[in-house]
C-alpha cells in the first residue's frame, strides 16, 4: 500500500459510536486521478461518515458518490 492514504469511519447512530478505520491508497505526488474506494460496508440508514488523510499536503475532496444495490429479503 502507498504511504499516502485516506482513512474512513462511519457511524449509524449519529456519531456516538464509530466503526474501525478503513484505509485506501490515494497515490503518490504526481499520481493523478487515483480514487479511494470502499466496498462491502453493509446496510445503513442515516449513516454519517468521517475521513482523515495521512498526507501533510493539502487535500480536497472533489466529490463523493454512493452506488447502492437493492437486495431481496
Amino acid at each position: 500500500m502507498s504511504d499516502q492514504y485516506v482513512r474512513m469511519q462511519y457511524s449509524d447512530d449519529g456519531g456516538h459510536n464509530w466503526s474501525d478505520w478503513e484505509e485506501a491508497a490515494i497515490g503518490e505526488v504526481g499520481q493523478y486521478a487515483k480514487k479511494a474506494v470502499w466496498t462491502r460496508l453493509g446496510s445503513s440508514y442515516q449513516r454519517v461518515y468521517r475521513w482523515a488523510s495521512s498526507s501533510p499536503r493539502k487535500r480536497d475532496i472533489l466529490g463523493a458518490a454512493i452506488s447502492m444495490k437493492g437486495t431481496i429479503g
